[in-house]
């Protein structure tokens, strides 16, 4: 393996002013190195597939050789993947856990997704953090002296974890390969950890507990399946405007009962997080359409997600405007079932909701189905206190009543 790396370092800046075509060093990345790294460490071909790259039409900056778990992805465009990454000046060659930038590119287009794959390098920093006493996740540096290449750039975003190796100071073939057996254990960890075998799925859930701060909650089974991707496609989604009911009491979820029971508080507080922000995102998208629907682009450009980018403190969750370009605070209560299933408020939004009656808006989503990304809504506007039926659930204890 020494040996190897070594002679594509070596050769690899003579070889590119040469074509490319038939080049005795771009059949050996391709075929020979293959051949030499599943002989190595006794690579499972039935599991793995193993690919040399130096580029097509014409010489890569950066040549890479790769092993593929074929239940996680086949190509070096999407999912998770082991690859050598040698630098573009041939100093010496990353050994990383890396993934596909081109799936991120084509999903977000390319300012988004460098932002997105970067948040799914950093969240398996943290998920993996336990594997990785043998390996480095600082970010690499594959020295292209400042040429825009995309393909580099995604080597770079999409490390997780690695290490580095120098020309002038490579490993033993033995050290080598203990290295790459050790990232390849990494590796089927990652796999443990998709969540339903599933790239995208697993992509959406990191992105989208990575916005909302709940990587470092233990995970467990909930039933928020599906929330995720409603979440990273909310563009896609459909929100319909209904009546506000006439009248309705909710009906009681169950009686009361004094039964000592256990409840996953965690849990069931991210799957509401999670709805909730799920819902504000549809509405959000909404109000930016019928802005644009109306001829009101400026006014659609100045919609903000206040929950998002000030905090939950505020007492209401997005800023949008009338047609007129006066403010509305709109607060969104999302519910996976039917209009007249309780929700909840806080003291904060209520008191918002009294001093601003005039800007205020409450969008009550509900019949929220997150398989096909739509849902229903009505519109309540005003204090509050004048148009809900109230329920006490917690309190606040100021003091002692005097004793007799």
């Amino acid at each position: 393996m020494q040996k190897l790396l070594l002679n594509i370092l070596e050769n690899y800046k003579l070889a590119k002013l040469n074509d490319l075509t038939d080049h005795e060093l771009a059949i050996y990345v391709r075929k020979k190195s293959v051949d030499i790294l599943a002989h190595a460490i006794s690579v499972d071909i039935e599991r793995y597939k193993l690919k040399g790259s130096v580029g097509q039409g014409q010489w890569a900056d950066v040549p890479w050789i790769a092993v593929f778990d074929k239940s996680i992805t086949q190509s070096a465009t999407e999912g998770y993947y082991i690859v050598y990454l040698f630098r573009a000046d041939m100093s010496g060659v990353y050994l990383s856990l890396n993934q596909g930038w081109t799936y991120f590119k084509d999903k977000y287009k390319t300012k988004l997704g460098r932002e997105k794959i970067t948040q799914v390098s950093n969240a398996w920093k943290d998920e993996l953090s336990s594997a990785l006493n043998d390996f480095s996740y600082e970010k690499i540096d594959l020295k292209n002296g400042g040429k825009i290449n995309s393909f580099v750039e995604g080597y770079e975003l999409g490390h997780i974890c690695g290490k580095f190796y120098s020309v002038e100071n490579m490993p033993s073939s033995e050290e080598l390969g203990l290295d790459l057996q050790n990232l390849i254990g990494v590796y089927r960890e990652v796999k443990g950890k998709l969540k339903q075998s599933s790239v995208e799925k697993t992509n959406d859930y990191l992105i989208v507990n990575s916005n909302m701060g709940l990587l470092d909650v233990e995970e467990t089974e909930d039933d928020s399946y599906g929330i995720e991707s409603s979440i990273e496609n909310y563009n896609e989604s459909k929100l319909k405007l209904n009546p506000v009911p006439i009248f309705f009491i909710a009906k009681e979820q169950k009686p009361r009962s004094f039964t000592p029971k256990k409840i996953d508080f965690i849990s069931k507080a991210k799957n509401q997080k999670k709805l909730g922000y799920a819902g504000e995102l549809i509405v959000l998208k909404y109000e930016k359409d019928l802005l644009e629907k109306e001829g009101k682009p400026n006014l659609a450009r100045k919609i903000k997600h206040i929950s998002q980018e000030e905090g939950d403190g505020a007492g209401y969750d997005i800023l949008s405007f009338d047609l007129h370009g006066n403010e509305k605070y709109i607060e969104v209560k999302t519910t996976r079932l039917n209009s007249e299933t309780q929700f909840h408020l806080t003291d904060n939004e209520l008191e918002f909701s009294k001093k601003e009656a005039s800007n205020y808006y409450l969008y009550r989503v509900y019949d929220f189905d997150i398989q096909e990304n739509k849902a229903k809504f009505y519109i309540l506007h005003g204090d509050l206190t004048n148009i809900i039926s109230l329920k006490p659930q917690n309190y606040i204890v100021e003091g002692l009543l005097r004793s007799k």
